[in-house]
């Protein structure tokens, strides 16, 4: 088994994994999410290397009983373990260690994506400003003065210039 740890959310691990793919000509290809079976959530992801995949499956056509990648997303201590199975183990399990080489490549890459996703910085959740945090110091007011002019009305007739529909 490929496995990482990794401190981030279920949403973070998903883009990461997105981005991750993408960098490496592969794409993230579905999301099964386990909010419903287990309370503490969970997901599976189905990601696709087609330019790997072909080498592995002219040599071997068995080899698409594990394709596409599954790359699975547990509750861990302080985040989530990642892990997928290595394409390694798959040559075993079909009794080709001859094709071990090719599935070398792959194996390389979803070890590459799995540090990506555990070395992405978490977002700035600082960064991000509620309501309540607005700083309004220097917002020009609805009202400018105590009879309650507005800068509509001191600017122009104080009436909506375009008549009609």
């Amino acid at each position: 088994m490929l496995q990482i740890h990794t401190a981030g959310r279920l949403a973070d691990i998903e883009t990461a994994l997105r981005a991750a793919a993408a960098r490496r000509g592969g794409e993230l290809l579905a999301v099964t999410r386990f909010d419903r079976f287990l309370p503490e959530g969970g997901a599976t992801f189905a990601v696709s290397f087609p330019g790997l995949y072909a080498a592995l499956l002219r040599a071997e056509a068995r080899f698409a009983a594990f394709l596409p990648s599954r790359i699975a997303a547990s509750p861990a201590a302080n985040g989530f373990l990642i892990e997928t199975i290595s394409p390694s183990e798959y040559c075993l399990l079909l009794r080709r260690p001859d094709l071990e080489p090719l599935a070398g490549n792959l194996e390389r890459t979803l070890h590459g994506l799995l540090d990506d996703v555990a070395r992405r910085p978490a977002p700035d959740r600082a960064a991000a400003s509620t309501e309540d945090q607005v700083n309004m110091g220097a917002a020009v007011p609805q009202r400018i003065d105590r009879q309650g002019s507005k800068i509509e009305e001191l600017a122009g007739t104080g009436v909506h210039d375009a008549q009609g529909g």
